[in-house]
């Protein structure tokens, strides 16, 4: 399938690749199907574009690379788990929201962003603080 993306231009994906979401993500629900883009350039992120929106994306990150075992406290194996991103031109200012996830079933490529019941983790997390706390 083809679709245009105003940050990504014209886009081919393969239908499987999509990942729903049956109640769409926090403050917008009414897009429901994304898919993942890998865009080299913006390493180590990835982007959750909407297919119903040429102007919704969504900057994640893998939580492992900050916190080692951020994702066994959280879902199985069977399930991927990201964090979303709020990035600034100045990285320090940059953050990732550690409290709503985004979890993606493998399998059926069913999505659902999730709000944890744990007051350690925060919404606005500084990626620079992150990091090395990540030990990198």
């Amino acid at each position: 399938m083809k679709w245009s993306n105003r940050q990504f231009g014209d886009l081919d994906f393969d239908p499987d690749h999509v990942v729903e979401f049956s109640s769409g993500m926090i403050g917008f629900e009414q897009y429901k199907r994304f898919i993942i883009v890998h865009d080299e350039d913006s390493e180590p992120f990835r982007w959750l574009v909407s297919i119903e929106s040429k102007d919704l994306n969504f900057p994640m990150l893998d939580p492992g690379l900050l916190l080692p075992g951020y994702s066994e406290g959280t879902v199985g194996a069977e399930k991927e788990v990201w964090v979303i991103a709020a990035l600034h031109a100045n990285v320090e200012k940059s953050t990732v929201n550690l409290r709503s996830p985004v979890v993606i079933d493998r399998k059926t490529r069913a999505a659902q962003q999730l709000i944890l019941d744990d007051d350690s983790l925060p919404f606005q997390f500084p990626l620079v603080a992150a990091k090395s706390k990540g030990g990198n």
